[in-house]
């Protein structure tokens, strides 16, 4: 009788094993697999205020670093919330992403750079529960997103070329359009270490231009030397980024993709912008954003945002 079972244990598993490998997997995969679902959250701040901020929170199965990204702190500069929207969706592997695509809202329904009362981007030197303007509260949620980053990003559009020398009156150094925005080369740290700012937005814009086939939408790193009693932009020291470096110690940058191009453009030379500081930082992401203009000029349409 015991040699009975034994033919039907070995018949029973000689089946088991015959249906898996048809169906292109093994029992061992369907026991160790980790769910690919990703740990993504929503969560809106300053409800039915005029003010809501919506955060997006994807963090991946594995450990890594979490990268911030913030965009339409001014509302004159579609091209960069469109992108960040079509980041909140994706599936991250590894690592963390925040993303607030619309900082600034009051600013965004205009349509103007400006808010309720001002700048935002001239607000983050204002002391953290300061009552001086309405915009201060959603000034204080960034703070706090910004101190939960490793990395720390926002995305704007400026006027023209950013160029380190003069070219033309669309390309110089006064202007923003297609660069890396960093407030210092180097940052010292204080346990001694150093930020290598620089060397970090340069490699961004090496990866970002080995997709970009025009050479003259090239990004370029831009350093205001924001610090320096000789910086030829002092009002930066009012800035999101200047606070992530100068009060948080992060790594931190501005991308500015160029008002000289159409709607589309700018939202692809962001998207491969995006896609290259993942990279660089180590997030892992199985559904990037296509960057062809063909399916983000679709997207557009679909949105019935006017392109």
């Amino acid at each position: 009788m015991a040699n009975h079972w034994r033919i039907y244990v070995l018949i029973l598993v000689l089946f088991i094993s015959v249906f898996f490998a048809s169906k292109s997997f093994t029992i061992r995969q369907i026991f160790s697999s980790k769910p690919s679902k990703p740990n993504a959250q929503v969560q809106t701040f300053f409800g039915n205020t005029g003010q809501e901020v919506a955060v997006h929170v994807i963090s991946g199965n594995e450990k890594g670093p979490t990268l911030l990204i913030f965009a339409g702190i001014h509302g004159d500069e579609a091209g960069g919330y469109l992108t960040a929207d079509r980041f909140t969706t994706i599936t991250v592997k590894k690592g963390t992403l925040i993303i607030v695509p619309r900082l600034n809202r009051p600013a965004v329904l205009k349509g103007k750079r400006q808010g309720l009362s001002g700048d935002m981007n001239r607000m983050f030197h204002l002391p953290e529960n300061s009552n001086s303007s309405p915009d201060a509260k959603v000034v204080d949620l960034a703070k706090s997103l910004i101190k939960r980053a490793d990395y720390v990003l926002n995305i704007h559009q400026g006027s023209g070329f950013y160029s380190p020398t003069w070219i033309s009156p669309k390309r110089n150094p006064l202007k923003w359009g297609q660069c890396n925005v960093i407030d210092a080369l180097i940052f010292d740290l204080p346990n001694g270490d150093k930020l290598e700012l620089a060397r970090f937005a340069e490699k961004i814009a090496s990866r970002s231009n080995a997709r970009i086939k025009d050479t003259k939408f090239h990004f370029q790193v831009n350093n205001t030397n924001t610090a320096s009693n000789t910086s030829l932009h002092k009002e930066q020291r009012r800035s999101l980024t200047y606070y992530a470096l100068y009060k948080q110690h992060k790594h931190a940058l501005a991308f500015e993709a160029t008002k000289n191009c159409t709607l589309p453009q700018a939202v692809s030379f962001l998207s491969i912008a995006i896609h290259s500081i993942m990279e660089e930082v180590g997030i892992q992401s199985e559904n990037l954003p296509a960057t062809d203009l063909s399916v983000i000029r679709n997207e557009l349409r679909d949105k019935k945002i006017n392109s």
